[in-house]
């Protein structure tokens, strides 16, 4: 019986021993320690019961200690028992950790044992190995030692008189026909997958046009070869000419009106190219010209810009547009900085006869582009741009615009249709025949009249055709005083 029934047991005693005969009882209750027996402790209940003489003496306080006792005891039995059986819980837990060890070291030993066996085996292959090459080379050397007996001379040895190989003439005959050989084949393969426009049979096979003009490389009669849009970088003493509005063009365009050394074949390459668009037409040269290009960077800016300085030498009344209005970049050949242009015009808040800037070349007047617009496709459709034109026409002979490239963008496609004629630049040896095709059928699709083709970059040592001059000199430098200055606009009237 566990302690605290004991204790139960006892009080229900004490409690029926009142009454009867009227002699009172008193219990007296005792608890006695457990045997520690196995780290646990028991205890049991001694109930001694006596004759009490005064009953008084049991009242309310001595019920509610023994109460408090019996709970006392209850709590302490049972964390004992808890105590107990969490001992029991982590001795159980170090038994299976130290079983899961044994079995690991089991299995290590096991591990080094079937390695040890490979290890065991390679060692007497390696052994084995040893022994064999040891014996052979015992073998070899007992053999070297031998002196060969069976040897005599048949006929002594002679220094030839000259070298059996290599034979020089035999070879540079056979690498000369084999060069040749590759040379012809490289230059068809090359040629074979050059598919870039280059000359003026090219312009007129592939895309049915004339080439108008032949604007040389201005580098390449420096002696190196880089395209017509750089200037010149040790040519010193081109001079930089005042404009209408007090600035210096820059020094990285090239302007045939320069003041100070100029290139004479590049002067005749836009004379020329003036006197093309002149004639392009039986009645009457178009008024309005569009100059466009097929990618970036093929001069078309330069050649605009030149040509409508040619075309004011010879007395007409010339207006240069900057009618690119992605990357505009006439401000930057003549050397200005306009905050106000032809988007200011379009977009109504200028009048174009107000934002319109002399060059500083007599006849030339230019409208830059002013500020970037988010829209130009949306501003060059606009009535404004055709209303522009025509007011222009009433004023000026010739309107020169620069555009955008017509390949990926629709500007130059939209101000096509608003000009009489369009100028496709086309820089040589450079562009894919496919994209310039291209562009030109973009150009015939709106109904666009093009008066011809602008190869740009042609190389002088291919063609010849600059080193005929005035004074009969070789490569196109005449001597001190032998320019011979023709009233070209009384020429071309003639």
């Amino acid at each position: 019986m566990r302690q605290s029934d004991a204790l139960k047991v006892a009080f229900r005693e004490r409690r029926g021993w009142r009454g009867g005969d009227g002699r009172a009882q008193q219990a007296r209750v005792s608890v006695v320690g457990g045997d520690g027996r196995g780290g646990r402790s028991g205890s049991r209940v001694r109930v001694q019961h006596r004759p009490c003489r005064h009953s008084a003496a049991l009242d309310g306080n001595s019920a509610d200690e023994i109460a408090a006792a019996i709970q006392e005891q209850r709590k302490s039995a049972a964390n004992q028992i808890t105590n107990d059986y969490l001992a029991a819980v982590r001795r159980e837990d170090l038994v299976r950790q130290a079983l899961r060890g044994e079995q690991k070291n089991m299995n290590q030993v096991a591990a080094r044992a079937v390695q040890y066996n490979i290890l065991k085996r390679e060692v007497d292959t390696n052994k084995q190995l040893y022994e064999g090459l040891l014996q052979r080379l015992k073998e070899a050397s007992v053999s070297a030692s031998l002196k060969a007996s069976n040897i005599r001379i048949v006929d002594s040895a002679e220094p030839p008189a000259k070298p059996l190989k290599p034979n020089i003439p035999l070879n540079l005959g056979v690498a000369a026909i084999l060069g040749l050989g590759l040379g012809i084949c490289a230059a068809f393969f090359q040629e074979r997958l050059d598919d870039t426009l280059k000359g003026t049979d090219d312009v007129e096979r592939v895309l049915g046009l004339a080439a108008v003009g032949l604007i040389p490389a201005v580098a390449q009669l420096n002696g190196n070869h880089r395209g017509m849009h750089r200037l010149l970088e040790n040519n010193e003493a081109l001079s930089r000419k005042e404009n209408g509005n007090g600035r210096r063009p820059a020094a990285s365009w090239h302007r045939i009106d320069a003041e100070g050394p100029q290139h004479t074949p590049l002067i005749e390459a836009f004379r020329s190219l003036r006197t093309s668009i002149l004639l392009s037409t039986a009645d009457r040269p178009p008024s309005t010209l569009l100059v466009s290009s097929t990618q970036p960077g093929e001069g078309k800016t330069t050649i605009a810009s030149n040509l409508a300085i040619a075309l004011a030498q010879v007395g007409q009344r010339v207006l240069l547009v900057d009618a690119d209005l992605r990357s505009p970049s006439l401000h930057r050949l003549f050397g200005a900085q306009e905050n106000l242009g032809l988007v200011s015009c379009l977009a109504g808040h200028q009048d174009w006869h107000t934002v319109v800037r002399p060059s500083g070349s007599p006849g030339l007047d230019l409208l830059f582009c002013g500020p970037i617009p988010p829209n130009p496709s949306e501003l060059l459709s606009s009535r404004s741009m055709g209303a522009l034109i025509r007011s222009a026409r009433e004023k000026y002979e010739f309107i020169i615009l620069d555009s955008a490239p017509m390949l990926a963008l629709a500007d130059s496609r939209i101000l096509a249709t608003q000009v009489s004629g369009v100028l496709l630049v086309v820089k040589n040896a450079t562009i894919p025949r496919e994209q310039v095709k291209q562009t030109l059928s973009g150009i015939r699709s709106v109904g666009a009249n093009v008066v011809g083709v602008a190869l740009n970059g042609v190389d002088l040592h291919t063609i010849g055709y600059y080193n005929y001059t005035a004074d009969g000199l070789p490569g196109g430098i005449p001597a001190e005083g032998g320019f011979l200055k023709v009233d070209s606009q009384g020429t071309l009237q003639q």
